[in-house]
């Protein structure tokens, strides 16, 4: 399916390239089709995913990991900002590309799973992901997969060299 990303030169700020998906979202077969193939790369990974809860970041991973949550019959974790979560929050600190900042997961449905996979929009250096990784190994946690609609090629030299992601299976819908 061919399924094109809109590129917002220098958003947030001069010299980032942001991938919009409000393009994707106006297309429901497109929409339904990168769901399906997220659901089925879920569904395939070697770990037994009724023990396994979706996990996303805010907001735009909420768009992706809630229908293939639902999809698949499985719990659903949110990552929100700092003061968000109103339940036992576990905090921890992110840095990306654009800024760093804190966030937080519900500590008590944190612990009900050990195995998590990510599902988020856009993969670019990979640092968001890095810290929720480490964020959830931190309490004991394992992440078995992560799943994207679409990535940054240009800085994919930056994710490879990044150690906390080099044994994950990383998944990526829309290959440039």
């Amino acid at each position: 399916m061919n399924i094109t990303l809109k590129i917002i030169k220098d958003y947030p700020k001069p010299g980032v390239n942001f991938l919009d998906i409000n393009p994707l979202l106006q297309e429901p077969k497109q929409f339904a089709y990168v769901i399906d193939e997220l659901a089925r790369w879920a569904q395939q990974t070697k770990t037994d995913i009724s023990k396994t809860a979706i996990i996303v970041p805010e907001a735009r991973g909420f768009i992706f990991g809630a229908p293939v949550a639902y999809k698949l019959g499985l719990p659903l974790l949110l990552i929100r900002k700092k003061g968000k979560i109103p339940n036992n929050p576990y905090s921890f600190h992110i840095t990306n590309e654009y800024t760093s900042y804190d966030m937080e997961i519900d500590g008590d449905l944190l612990e009900k799973y050990d195995k998590f996979i990510y599902i988020d929009d856009i993969l670019a250096t990979g640092q968001t992901l890095a810290s929720v990784r480490q964020a959830l190994k931190n309490k004991g946690k394992e992440m078995v997969l992560s799943l994207h609609v679409a990535d940054v090629p240009a800085l994919k030299s930056l994710r490879d060299d990044n150690a906390q992601l080099k044994d994950l299976t990383i998944k990526v819908v829309l290959k440039s």
